[in-house]
């Protein structure tokens, strides 16, 4: 691909406190390598304003995003760690167990609104206001079933 050279200008012009601005925030140098030239290759492919603004504002975002993504994986290692004595076959077949037995306890021990209204947040990914309107009751209403629910899930999975 060629470099436009404006482009190419901006990055020899800026890319030194770039870096500064990014191992300040991400505390690694390869990641902040990697963050700036990502920046860079997306003002190349778009043809991006190519302002000066905009090349910081858009290495602090970059740069927020992968802490957020870090964040994120370092929650669902702590939620979900991978334990030395089981295979990840073995705890992909207990997490399905317990999304079975979960499922079932849905089916069989939740009331028929509670149940309605826990598919329509969880699943069908709705609003409070959507599943209100969609069964003819209040957001309140949809609250206190969505409450109820997961009250009762965690007193029977998470006691």
């Amino acid at each position: 691909m060629n470099v436009n050279p404006d482009i190419k200008g901006l990055y020899e012009q800026h890319r030194t406190a770039l870096l500064r601005l990014a191992l300040r925030l991400l505390g690694d140098e390869e990641e902040s390598r990697d963050v700036v030239s990502d920046v860079f290759a997306r003002l190349a492919e778009d043809q991006c304003a190519q302002s000066h603004g905009y090349l910081f504002s858009a290495v602090r975002n970059r740069c927020l995003n992968l802490l957020r993504h870090k964040r994120l994986t370092e929650r669902v290692h702590r939620l979900l760690p991978i334990g030395e004595d089981m295979s990840v076959e073995q705890q992909t077949a207990e997490t399905e167990d317990e999304m079975d037995a979960m499922l079932q306890f849905i089916e069989t021990e939740l009331t028929p609104q509670t149940r309605e209204v826990m598919r329509l947040r969880f699943r069908d990914r709705k609003r409070y206001r959507e599943i209100a309107e969609q069964l003819g009751i209040s957001e309140a209403a949809v609250y206190k079933h969505l409450a109820q629910g997961i009250r009762r899930l965690k007193a029977r999975f998470n006691p």
